[in-house]
């Protein structure tokens, strides 16, 4: 699973500024577990759900999630495949890291993190791209969609969410 950055801590942040006591939330791309584990924390009354392809990372977040006697639930699916329910937030931090530039990352992150948390496609923005595109049909009136983005990404990620409708972007 990959290791947390200030970046990360960053958008947990600025997702408790949003969410309220009672909504659920969905922490897509989960991996460790740390957002929604950390939301879950902070927010008292927030439920949750965090999803991720990765079996073997998922144990890591159950076991993050009892360390931490945090209660949420973790789902193996290929995205919203096995999503069931509504949210009033959705977070994630998905591989966004475009494929060539893999190589040339510190070598604490390319030789240590797994390659399926960091590869996001050509240009990075595959993930971005079905979270965007799915997660209206997930998300109730009124929720917010939070990502953890490149320091590159912001004006593709303006676009696109602006061309599925996404608002106070």
């Amino acid at each position: 699973v990959l290791i947390p950055r200030q970046d990360t801590e960053t958008l947990v942040e600025e997702a408790m500024g949003k969410v309220k006591s009672g909504d659920q939330g969905l922490d897509m791309c989960t991996g460790s577990g740390c957002i929604l584990l950390s939301l879950l924390k902070l927010v008292p009354g927030l439920t949750g759900t965090g999803v991720d392809i990765s079996g073997e990372a998922l144990k890591v977040a159950v076991e993050n999630g009892k360390r931490l006697q945090t209660e949420g639930s973790f789902l193996e699916s290929d995205l919203f495949e096995k999503v069931e329910g509504s949210f009033g937030l959705i977070v994630s931090n998905p591989p966004y890291i475009p494929k060539e530039d893999i190589a040339g990352l510190m070598t604490e992150v390319k030789d240590f993190e797994p390659i399926n948390a960091l590869d996001g496609g050509a240009d990075g923005l595959d993930f971005y791209r079905a979270i965007v595109a799915e997660g209206r049909a997930w998300l109730k009136e009124g929720g917010w969609l939070f990502f953890e983005i490149g320091y590159d990404q912001g004006e593709a990620l303006r676009t696109l969410l602006a061309d599925f409708g996404y608002t106070e972007i």
